[in-house]
């Protein structure tokens, strides 16, 4: 299947790491890092990885059943490859522009950014599922519709993180913290223990939910347990018995 990136069915198409059917046979879609790879299930021993002339089109071709985390470990290790054979043939990783018709992730999806004019005051809307609407004055600059959109998600993330950190506050048995979000180019988030404070990375609001809620969680762990020892494992552990893959999800990059 040959996936197009634009029209209204784009959404539908493309899909997180999370929804891809590890049984499938089927081509399906993986972005790591701003570059899209086409994955191919076939019926063969080895995987093989290649980048293609002249657009720098990168295809896996995977036994059956190969596990989908198999499948990103081998991209992360061949990032700086694919990187270089992408920069010889000219391409590379995504630039945004925040254009009609870009790809921008929302809760673990992509999704088609729909830009329109506007006489009113600029906003952005979640119209559909795989459509992001964002209205702005004409000639509007890179710069502005970047900084409109981060607002929205902005929003958006306090709007799902505050009843998750509500939730696990009390199944953990402790005081609900200050939620404060910003810009993180390191983390996913951190726990000012002392101020019970949490803060969370704007990047979230492009990840899934179950991805979100495992971050509150580990933030909100701390509070019981400050370190990364055996106590804060076990009270992952406890909390959500699936945290590591959850964190190696959260980890592939958009």
């Amino acid at each position: 299947m040959r996936h197009h990136f634009a029209g209204r069915d784009f959404g539908k198409h493309l899909r997180s790491t999370k929804a891809a059917n590890e049984n499938s046979t089927a081509p399906f879609e993986l972005w790591v890092k701003g570059i899209r790879v086409e994955v191919l299930r076939k019926d063969i021993k080895n995987l093989h990885l290649r980048v293609y002339p002249p657009d720098g089109r990168v295809r896996i071709s995977a036994p059956d059943h190969f596990p989908i985390d198999s499948v990103l470990k081998v991209i992360e290790k061949r990032f700086e490859w694919i990187r270089s054979q992408q920069l010889r043939l000219g391409t590379g990783p995504v630039s945004l522009r925040y254009d009609d018709l870009e790809t921008h992730w929302f809760l673990g999806n992509p999704c088609v950014l729909r830009v329109d004019e506007t006489t009113s005051k600029p906003k952005v809307d979640f119209v559909d599922p795989g459509t992001i609407k964002l209205s702005t004055k004409g000639h509007s600059t890179i710069q502005q519709r970047q900084i409109l959109l981060q607002q929205w998600y902005r929003e958006q993330l306090r709007r799902q993180a505050a009843p998750l950190i509500q939730l696990w506050a009390g199944k953990l048995g402790v005081e609900v913290p200050e939620l404060r979000i910003r810009k993180m180019s390191t983390r996913w988030g951190s726990c000012n223990v002392r101020a019970r404070r949490v803060w969370l990375s704007l990047e979230l609001a492009k990840k899934s939910k179950e991805c979100l809620e495992y971050v509150v969680v580990h933030e909100l762990a701390h509070l019981l347990e400050p370190s990364h020892g055996p106590g804060f494992r076990s009270q992952m552990n406890s909390a959500l018995p699936n945290w590591r893959a959850l964190k190696r999800e959260l980890n592939v990059r958009l």
